[in-house]
């Protein structure tokens, strides 16, 4: 077994499809520059025990047809660790999918050939994935850990039971026990520890794995961990465990934000320049308000500002003539009616004639702001590599990286 390196830069991540969302790879690189920096060893923590199977059954990017798509391993996990998983020809068929269904360049079959080495029908997930881990990243002198192991296992044990034992009574434990490569809850009761079901447990005869509020307690005695790489929602529940630290008596590392990066496709700038838009317009416009957006922008014509201005004079002219005690109340409703009638023709006759720079907005916010959601958490580095690079994509990466939050535009060769 490979010696663990002492006082290392860790970051980590649970597994996902094709390497998952963007921001995992993100976390790699800003945990390599660290320990560049530092002087320190470099550990990915690829995180197979945990069980939320729907965090990582899918696969988003923009296919050759420049639409937004979205393939799903649709199975039932039975409830193990996804690092258990069995891949079966369902997941071998939505791999394949993928690579038929993006844009074809130079470097489609040789990630191909990647993928395919990696993810076999019968190997488990958690195998698949620390293979693929090492064909990213192995160059980068990188160690790649799976929990999983018997040697951390029992590391981590006496940890996890000193947890248990500190548990108030009829209260869920901050741990796992597995059975039948199941993660099952624990909880305390009165003289003895029982599953959700009611069956009591004698904690010695399971392996057991942290929860949220053990894993990095777990992670940083086994390492005694320099430095960890975390995210903005992590560094904010990591800030909640100095509890957890001093209990078990365990040195709390130092936590260094990741970088956080929005890629600027060349398509993507393209459709920047066609719509007249800005970044921001794109970030902080929702897709289906881009069309009040642009008929602003390009004609000046704002429904509701027109609408609500024709409406305050229709008003103050008939309250004028009320003052002749005459009655307009049902010429106003005419009025009003009209009024709408006309600006939503007068916005149909213009949406007609803009129809193109809508589509080309609507086309860029999936790729600057897909589903609505940051892109570092939907896209995955395939996409970008089949594009731009192949595994130098992931090297432009790394000769880019920052600690800041970037923008960072892809250039054409």
């Amino acid at each position: 077994m490979e010696k663990k390196p002492d006082n290392p830069v860790i970051t980590g991540q649970q597994i996902g499809l094709l390497g998952g969302p963007l921001y995992t790879t993100y976390k790699v690189l800003s945990a390599i520059r660290y320990g560049e920096k530092s002087g320190k060893k470099v550990v990915y923590w690829l995180e197979t025990n945990d069980a939320d199977f729907n965090e990582i059954n899918r696969i988003d990017y923009i296919d050759k047809n420049n639409t937004l798509q979205t393939l799903r391993w649709d199975i039932d996990s039975g409830g193990y660790s996804t690092g258990q998983i069995i891949i079966d020809d369902k997941l071998i068929n939505i791999l394949n999918i993928f690579f038929n269904t993006v844009t074809e360049t130079e470097f489609t079959n040789s990630l191909k050939d990647i993928v395919f080495s990696c993810y076999r029908i019968g190997r488990k997930l958690g195998k698949s994935s620390l293979m693929l881990a090492e064909k990213l990243f192995g160059k980068y002198n990188i160690r790649i850990f799976d929990p999983s192991i018997r040697d951390f296992r029992e590391f981590t044990k006496p940890i996890l039971l000193k947890e248990a034992e500190s548990t108030k009574i009829s209260k869920q434990c901050n741990l796992f026990f597995i059975e039948n490569k199941k993660r099952k809850t624990v909880f305390k009761s009165e003289g003895s520890f029982k599953s959700r079901e009611g069956k009591t447990l004698d904690l010695n005869e399971f392996d057991l794995v942290p929860n949220v509020k053990t894993r990095n307690i777990c992670q940083d005695a086994y390492f005694n961990t320099d430095t960890y790489i975390a995210g903005p929602g992590e560094i904010a529940y990591i800030k909640e465990l100095d509890k957890f630290y001093k209990k078990h008596n365990v040195k709390k590392p130092k936590v260094k934000k990741r970088m956080s990066v929005k890629l600027i496709e060349p398509k993507s700038a393209r459709l920047l320049k066609k719509t007249g838009l800005s970044l921001d317009d794109i970030l902080n416009t929702e897709k289906s308000n881009l069309s009040k957006l642009l008929l602003s922008t390009t004609h000046g014509f704002d429904i509701k500002n027109l609408s609500s201005k024709a409406l305050q004079l229709t008003d103050a002219y008939l309250d004028q003539l009320e003052n002749l005690e005459i009655n307009f109340g049902r010429l106003k409703k005419q009025l009003v009616n009209k009024i709408k009638n006309i600006l939503g023709k007068k916005r149909a006759e213009l949406k007609k004639e803009i129809k193109n720079k809508i589509q080309s907005a609507e086309e860029l916010h999936d790729r600057v702001i897909p589903y609505g959601k940051k892109q570092e958490r939907v896209f995955n580095i395939f996409y970008y590599m089949n594009l731009y690079g192949g595994l130098g994509f992931i090297d432009f990466l790394y000769d880019n990286h920052s600690f800041e939050e970037i923008i960072l535009e892809i250039k054409n060769d």
